[in-house]
C-alpha cells in the first residue's frame, strides 16, 4: 500500500473514531439531562392529560401526562395501561421538547392507533395508571421496568383522590386479552397460581403463541416493581 493512500485511511479512521466518540459524548448528555429534568418534574405545573377517546371500551388506555418545565417546553410521560388484568403494560417519557411540537407533532402520534385522545382530569388519569397497577400486583404482575422513570411525571399515589368510578377487571374478574408482545403461556400460568381456575377470563388470538425465550424468568421476571 503507498503511504499516501495509508495516511488517508489513518486519516478517515480518525475522523470516523471523532464522529462517534461525539455522538456517544451527545447521547450521555441527553440522558443525564433527561433525568436532570424528570427528577424535578413533580415540581412542574401539569399542563394537561389525555386518554383516548373510548378508552372504557376494551381494556386497554393509553394515557398521556405532560408537565410545563420553567423554560416553556414540556416534559410528558406516555402510559399503556391494561386496566382489565396486566396492569402497566409499557410506558416511556421525554423531556425538553417545545409546547407547539408536542401538541401538533409528538400528541397526534402518541395516539394515531389507539383512537383521538381527549383531554381528562388529573386525577382521572391517576386513577387509571395506579388504580390498574394496584389491581394487576393482586395477581403479581409488576409494572413496567421504564415505570422507575416515568412515574417521576406522576404526583405520588396518596395525593390524588380516587373517584371509585373506574372499574378495573371486568364483570368483577381479571379479564386476560392476549396480546401480540405478550408471553400467554406465562401470563395463564400466573393467573392459575394467584386466582384460580374460574375465577379469571382469557381471550386468545388465534395462531402460533410467541416462544418463550431461554432465559425468560416468568412474569414477575419481565417487569420489576417499583417504589
Amino acid at each position: 500500500m503507498k503511504k499516501g493512500e495509508q495516511k488517508r485511511q489513518k486519516k478517515a479512521l480518525k475522523k470516523r473514531t471523532e464522529k462517534k466518540s461525539a455522538q456517544r459524548l451527545s447521547q450521555l448528555m441527553s440522558i443525564v439531562s433527561l433525568h436532570s429534568i424528570l427528577s424535578q418534574a413533580r415540581s412542574y405545573p401539569l399542563e394537561g392529560c389525555w386518554v383516548q377517546e373510548k378508552w372504557k371500551d376494551g381494556g386497554l388506555a393509553v394515557v398521556v401526562v405532560a408537565r410545563c418545565q420553567p423554560n416553556g417546553n414540556l416534559a410528558f410521560g406516555n402510559y399503556l395501561v391494561d386496566y382489565y388484568c396486566l396492569g402497566l403494560k409499557d410506558t416511556f417519557c421525554n423531556a425538553d421538547v417545545p409546547a407547539n411540537v408536542f401538541r401538533h407533532d409528538a400528541l397526534p402520534k402518541m395516539y394515531h392507533a389507539a383512537g383521538r385522545p381527549i383531554s381528562i382530569s388529573p386525577d382521572l388519569a391517576h386513577e387509571i395508571i395506579y388504580g390498574s397497577i394496584e389491581y394487576a400486583a393482586q395477581f403479581r404482575f409488576h409494572p413496567h421496568r421504564d415505570f422507575r422513570d416515568s412515574q417521576l411525571l406522576l404526583d405520588p399515589p396518596e395525593m390524588r383522590p380516587r373517584s371509585g368510578a373506574v372499574e378495573f377487571g371486568k364483570d368483577g374478574k381479571p379479564f386476560y386479552i392476549a396480546g401480540p408482545h405478550d408471553y400467554p403461556d406465562a401470563i395463564m400460568r400466573q393467573l392459575m397460581r394467584t386466582v384460580g381456575a374460574g375465577h379469571f377470563n382469557y381471550l386468545m388470538p388465534l395462531g402460533e403463541p410467541l416462544d418463550e425465550p431461554d432465559d425468560f424468568e416468568g412474569v414477575d421476571g419481565d417487569n420489576e416493581g417499583v417504589s
